[in-house]
């Protein structure tokens, strides 16, 4: 099976909030997890830096970043079908302004982890380290 990759700050606790949520909701077990400091992104993607931005390399290997990473990892969930429609036809660049205001903020309004680290309740098995 082709996987999706979600490439995100391990210090930040909305992203790792963001990150169960995901995995709870990813019926087909097609997206996978790690951050940026891990040995797998280092070895094969060692162009991704930690930044205002969660990344996600999809099934063709194509890195997606921003909310065009949100929307297809929304995709890939089991959300109600308005709530995704809605999501979806709003134009990228409009979440793109919520997107880079809230990664500025995030620290302040959820707080930073002292260590990067994955959420303790993410399955192993999804986690590329």
């Amino acid at each position: 099976m082709k996987r999706n990759i979600v490439v995100f700050d391990g210090y930040c606790i909305m992203c790792s909030k963001y990150v169960l949520w995901l995995s709870k909701r990813n019926k087909t077990k097609n997206i996978y997890f790690t951050h940026f400091e891990s040995k797998y992104i280092k070895k094969n993607f060692p162009e991704i830096k930690l930044g205002n931005t969660v990344y996600v390399i999809d099934e063709n290997k194509k890195i997606l970043v921003r909310s065009t990473a949100v929307k297809h990892c929304i995709n890939q969930t089991d959300i109600n079908p308005i709530v995704r429609l809605t999501f979806n036809i709003i134009p990228t660049f409009i979440l793109d302004i919520f997107y880079q205001l809230i990664s500025k903020i995030r620290y302040n309004i959820f707080g930073k982890k002292q260590s990067c680290s994955y959420p303790n309740e993410l399955i192993s098995e999804r986690i590329l380290n």
